[in-house]
């Protein structure tokens, strides 16, 4: 029977599909454009839980942070296993890129936890900006189109890691916000549109899933440490967050193409439609 790679396991989805999340995008950046600058609140960096333990300022801020470089180093290690599975070579990279941005995650947030001042704060957000790109780009290659995803990811994770710089040098976040924006909007879009060609779809689910309840205990951080003083919200967003860093590393680690499961139910004589 001869092999069938994800790219040609299925058609190419109807035209309106690709052009709505392009539509979508591109409306939104524009639109970015005419909303004013918006500056760093500085009553960000007063967290809750300003503990010291062990000689470590905001000891609980800086600990849970452990979590995104265990599964960040997973998750490299995985992205260079012989046994992962890529619709190409080159795709190993955007995938280095986002489970790279883990790894640093786990350095930069410490490195702010520890004192925070914006200047800090550039290096906790940096990575984050940069795997949000390279999420865009991982989506794009391997729901829409891999020749697409191809020539978008490195200019996606580089308008990430720019955000922050714009922000660092002229004080307006609206653009690190905005490729936030399209991580948490149209990577679900594009999830539910674009069919999948590898398993463990629910993977990204799962991952939204725990990165919405991260922002959630985010902005909740005060009133959740008021609930018996033991954990404050932004230690809760760090595990949730890492928990779905985890579920990066599982999907990396479980995942198959597509049409590899179908060979395996299909009939003789055929592979069965996805």
């Amino acid at each position: 029977m001869p092999s069938v790679t994800p790219d040609e396991m299925s058609p190419a989805p109807p035209r309106w599909k690709p052009i709505l999340v392009a539509v979508l995008a591109l409306g939104s950046l524009c639109g970015a454009l005419f909303v004013k600058p918006v500056p760093q609140d500085p009553a960000y960096h007063r967290f809750a839980d300003g503990r010291t333990m062990f000689g470590i300022p905001n000891f609980m801020n800086v600990a849970s942070n452990l979590p995104f470089l265990v599964a960040g180093a997973l998750g490299v290690c995985r992205v260079f296993s012989t046994s992962a599975t890529f619709l190409a070579p080159w795709v190993r990279w955007p995938w280095l890129a986002l489970t790279g941005s883990i790894v640093l995650t786990g350095i930069g947030s410490p490195y702010y936890h520890w004192d925070p001042t914006d200047a800090t704060l550039f290096w906790d957000r940096l990575p984050m900006a940069i795997g949000f790109g390279a999420v865009l780009g991982i989506i794009v290659t391997e729901r829409i189109d891999a020749g697409w995803g191809k020539i978008l990811w490195a200019p996606l994770v580089l308008a990430g890691g720019g955000s922050l710089l714009f922000w660092r040098l002229g004080g307006d976040l609206r653009f690190y916000g905005l490729i936030q924006g399209w991580a948490i909007v149209l990577v679900p879009l594009m999830l539910l549109l674009f069919p999948a060609r590898y398993t463990g779809t629910h993977h990204w689910f799962l991952i939204l899933g725990l990165y919405g309840i991260a922002k959630i205990f985010e902005v909740g951080d005060h009133a959740t440490y008021r609930i018996g003083e033991c954990l404050s919200g932004h230690t809760l967003k760090h595990l949730f967050a890492g928990g779905a860093s985890w579920f990066i590393y599982r999907h990396l680690r479980t995942r198959e193409p597509a049409s590899e499961l179908n060979r395996r139910d299909a009939p003789a004589g055929g592979i069965i439609a996805p």
